[in-house]
């Protein structure tokens, strides 16, 4: 089985070559995460019983529109849990609504967050030609996520945690080694070192020439693991799959190990995994036992 989800993982690279500009095709110099995220200026819409919104966000590299949903629990004091989907991911809450259905909605206010660049496949392309649009793709994706949860526990949430799957995982981890103020974070499918999976494994195939030969840059970007490290970890809760060929499990087991993290994992690719659903979801519902009991 192993050689059939590596398998997967090489074709979908394979495929998505084919098709793709390269990345960072107009340079990996950029202001840091960091940076972006502090010149990030958004306004939350009013929140009603509407499922859908929409926000413009100022950034350094001009406006951007991004997006979120909310499924509101059957009582206000129940945890809020916000979700950042995958790189490409379309539509942008595919995994969200794989993995949070069933029994998930009665435990918690249920948040999707939409990344910009994240309504077309076309559109997505402009966040990938510079290192610059895409670290503020990241920044405005974390502040939103991080206004709406603000927002729902103004609202009376009690308790918050974060999750993503693979991007979404590593923006998770950026959030907690900034905010770090959720009850609890679930990166499933990433670690915090992104600079690997670009440069270091079948990724690298689709960066534009000058960004690899700017390898140093792309790593000082997007290399987290010192801060993780400093972090306190006790509060983030993984998910790494064995045969994972985008984010490979030895390389970041031995990032959470070496913080001391305990990693739940799965015999399954990445691409496999993200689909994995019923094992994500079981994951999740894991995590959610661990938040404050809501009062009634």
């Amino acid at each position: 089985m192993r050689c059939l989800h590596e398998a997967i993982d090489r074709l979908h690279v394979a495929c998505l070559r084919r098709v793709m500009p390269r990345v960072f095709r107009h340079g990996v110099e950029s202001p840091s995460l960091v940076e972006h995220l502090n010149a990030v200026q958004l306004r939350l819409p009013a929140l009603t019983s509407a499922r859908h919104y929409h926000v413009q966000a100022q950034t350094l590299v001009g406006e951007l529109r991004a997006g979120f949903q909310i499924r509101w629990g059957p009582r206000p004091t129940l945890p809020v849990i916000v979700y950042h989907h995958g790189i490409a991911e379309m539509p942008y809450d595919k995994s969200f609504r794989g993995i949070f259905r069933d029994s998930l909605p009665g435990q918690a206010h249920l948040v999707a967050i939409r990344a910009p660049f994240h309504r077309t496949w076309l559109g997505l392309l402009p966040g990938l030609a510079s290192m610059a649009h895409f670290l503020a793709m990241c920044a405005v994706a974390m502040r939103l996520g991080e206004a709406v949860r603000q927002a729902l526990l103004a609202h009376g949430a009690q308790g918050s945690m974060l999750v993503g799957t693979s991007l979404g995982g590593f923006l998770a981890l950026v959030h907690h080694c900034l905010f770090g103020s959720a009850d609890c974070y679930v990166p499933l499918l990433a670690g915090p070192d992104l600079a690997y999976s670009m440069l270091s494994t079948h990724l690298r195939h689709f960066l534009a020439a000058p960004a690899l030969a700017h390898a140093a840059s792309i790593t000082a970007l997007l290399d987290w693991r010192a801060a993780f490290h400093a972090s306190d970890t006790r509060r983030v809760v993984p998910l790494l799959a064995r045969y994972d060929l985008h984010m490979p499990y030895a390389h970041y087991a031995a990032c959470y190990a070496a913080c001391g993290v305990p990693v739940v994992s799965m015999t399954r690719g990445h691409i496999t995994g993200t689909l994995a659903f019923a094992t994500l979801r079981t994951h999740v519902r894991t995590c959610i036992q661990t938040l404050p009991s809501p009062s009634t």
